[in-house]
């Protein structure tokens, strides 16, 4: 796996923190997971739910580095501000275009 660096996103650390919150989200599913039926405990299933969601949006981010797309839009094709990958590293969508897709 080879990463190169763009000028704005450092891909070797947006990947290493990627990775990190990849073992955190799979670690703490793991944990509630026993527990995550909505007749048992509904905030666990709640939990365990949205850890799910974020664990595929971090699956595919890492999947964008491997193929040169990470810091992209996947929607429109424009850099995604560094400044938000900074916060979420996994965000797919420049701001515009999530916004767009939030208010469909």
């Amino acid at each position: 796996m080879t990463i190169e660096s763009t000028e704005a996103i450092p891909l070797a650390g947006a990947q290493r923190e990627l990775e990190r919150q990849l073992e955190e989200r799979l670690a703490a599913l793991q944990e509630i997971e026993p527990f995550a039926l909505p007749s048992i405990d509904p905030v666990a299933y709640q939990t365990a739910a949205s850890h799910r969601v974020t664990i595929e949006q971090i699956t595919a981010a890492l999947n964008r580095i491997n193929q040169g797309t990470y810091g992209r839009c996947t929607r429109c094709g424009r850099q995604i501000a560094p400044a938000r990958l900074e916060v979420l590293p996994y965000a797919a969508a420049c701001i515009e275009c999530q916004s767009h897709a939030e208010a469909a």
